[in-house]
């Protein structure tokens, strides 16, 4: 939290992870700047062994290490540390990637360059949740409430795809009608027309 706030939580640690050593440096001197104790890597075996000897409760993951996925090392925390907040930051946004971080349970995703008060106003925003539900990082319904929003968020993805699915096949069903009533019209303009002659009696 920062130090001008007057809530008071206990020494919180932070692991940045990004291959250019000029955003970790940056980022580690202002949450260090802030009180936060942090830990920095440029790649994703570091990054694990780091996770597995201290208790991280935040880590901002790039999502491209030099040929490593920082989506998959968000996974991989999960796993190993489900009650770590993970957040996600990019210098190639687009819909895809914030989906696939989305479904890594990530609880933010941050587009490069981005201010430091951005990132600490997203710790200030998940440790009010925490404060106000009476929880604390050890306890696992923390990071269950706090992941409930991308819970919702991928539901809405699912069900806007169902949606586009359903209109697609709307689509090819009104093709296909409209094909077979060509190829119907086609025969029918094929075939020989006969004359029939009505007999009228005078």
């Amino acid at each position: 939290m920062r130090k001008s706030d007057t809530k008071k939580v206990d020494s919180l640690n932070i692991l940045v992870v990004d291959d250019e050593e000029t955003i970790t440096q940056i980022l580690s001197t202002g949450f260090e700047n802030n009180g936060y104790t942090t830990f920095t890597s440029g790649d994703i075996e570091t990054a694990l062994s780091i996770i597995k000897k201290h208790p991280i409760h935040f880590t901002l993951l790039d999502a491209r290490l030099q040929g490593q996925s920082g989506i998959e090392l968000c996974r991989s925390i999960s796993k190993i540390s489900p009650n770590t907040i993970n957040i996600i930051m990019t210098g190639y946004p687009g819909v895809k990637s914030a989906v696939e971080a989305m479904r890594t349970n990530a609880y933010d995703y941050l587009i490069k360059p981005f201010r430091i008060e951005t990132v600490l106003s997203i710790f200030d925003r998940a440790i009010e949740e925490i404060q106000a539900h009476s929880l604390n990082f050890n306890n696992e319904e923390l990071v269950q409430s706090l992941r409930k929003e991308n819970e919702q968020l991928k539901k809405m993805i699912k069900d806007v795809g169902s949606v586009n699915k359903q209109k697609h096949m709307q689509y090819d069903t009104r093709k296909s009608r409209e094909h077979a009533a060509e190829i119907s019209y086609k025969k029918l303009i094929k075939k020989p027309f006969k004359i029939i002659k009505e007999s009228t009696n005078d």
